[in-house]
């Protein structure tokens, strides 16, 4: 992509859309297209692996909590066509670029971008309101470890305004009865993730195992949950990066292109308004 006096060639991205200092990239082989920080937040795998493990339904309505600059909400939007994804931000500066990254993907009529802080959600979202709540939060707890100086990366890593057990605990409130909440976190946090689940009053349906590489531990866990005396079964199952010779598996470079599951076209409609972006 590169800027010429007329604006972005091959009808990529509008001038309009960009600002000093971001970004645009493809991600799925270029079925949906972020607007990023150049120095700040970017996105990572973990988010587009998530976005295959959480299967949007036919005409859900799903909250994608911590949206950071829209990039599961695009992917869940685009996986079903449907589907109608809310994405909740608590910074100013992602919560506009995940505005305008709507109008990019032609999804501003189904990609609807809020700010507001999940931990009180439930003050401006309606009890029992969504059908899925998936998050990709940070991993890492407050006061631990180095906290990056840039804000965007800090409250993307360190769990300063998005701890694990708010996000289930709100996500009881928000959920319809039979909704589900799907997240990514690190498999070593598997056992304290587990608690968090039983004290909010979740129970596991389905759990991926990922792993850097075969023959190593998992690294991460994708986990869907629902309300407590709602599951309809569990199913466990595990994802391999790389193989024994460091090469991509079949199964990751399937996900990490949105082989299958996302058609190249699919729920691409005229944007609507810029949403405050």
């Amino acid at each position: 992509m590169r800027l010429t006096r007329g604006g972005w060639k091959a009808g990529t991205v509008e001038l309009e859309l960009l600002r000093e200092g971001e970004s645009v990239n493809g991600l799925l082989r270029n079925k949906i297209q972020v607007i990023q920080a150049v120095k700040g937040y970017r996105v990572s795998e973990d988010a587009v692996i998530l976005m295959r493990f959480a299967a949007p339904r036919p005409g859900e309505l799903i909250l994608d909590a911590g949206s950071g600059c829209g990039a599961i909400a695009f992917g869940l939007a685009v996986a079903e066509p449907t589907a109608t994804v809310v994405g909740l931000e608590v910074q100013e500066t992602l919560c506009n670029r995940a505005a305008r990254g709507a109008r990019l993907n032609k999804l501003a009529s189904r990609v609807f971008i809020v700010r507001g802080d999940l931990r009180v959600a439930d003050r401006f979202f309606r009890p029992g309101l969504f059908d899925a709540v998936v998050c990709n939060p940070p991993y890492h707890e407050a006061g631990k470890g180095l906290t990056n100086p840039l804000a965007e990366k800090a409250l993307a890593r360190h769990q300063l305004m998005m701890p694990v057990g708010e996000l289930f605990r709100v996500s009881a409130l928000l959920l319809k009865p039979g909704g589900r909440i799907a997240l990514i976190y690190p498999g070593s946090r598997a056992d304290y993730l587990k608690e968090i689940v039983k004290e909010t009053g979740f129970d596991p349906s389905r759990m991926l195992w990922i792993h850097p590489r075969m023959g190593t531990g998992a690294s991460l866990l994708c986990l869907e949950a629902g309300r407590s005396g709602e599951r309809k079964g569990f199913s466990e199952d595990a994802l391999f990066l790389y193989d024994s010779a460091n090469a991509r598996t079949k199964e990751a470079q399937a996900i990490l292109e949105g082989e299958e599951l996302w058609p190249v076209t699919a729920g691409s409609q005229r944007c609507g308004e810029d949403n405050g972006g």
